[in-house]
């Protein structure tokens, strides 16, 4: 399906979509240039989901703040 885009260059991401990648009002994304053609839309994962896959540290510390930071920023 085509969008349209307005003058301040803002597409409308359909309700549909926006819930199946957990976006919400108010919430953070990262948009990534795929190729010269494609965009993707990320919404940041949370700590759960991060320790869900790839498990806890093994000496039960959390995160810091420098390594959720880290995280963040490569849009997981």
């Amino acid at each position: 399906m085509n969008y349209s885009i307005t003058s301040k260059g803002q597409v409308t991401i359909p309700k549909e979509l926006r819930d199946k990648i957990g976006l919400r009002t108010g919430g953070k994304a990262r948009i990534v240039l795929l190729d010269s053609r494609t965009i993707a839309i990320r919404t940041p994962l949370s700590i759960e989901s991060i320790r869900k896959n790839i498990g806890k540290p093994s000496n039960k510390q959390p995160l810091s703040a420098k390594e959720r930071q880290e995280i963040a920023s490569r849009g997981l």
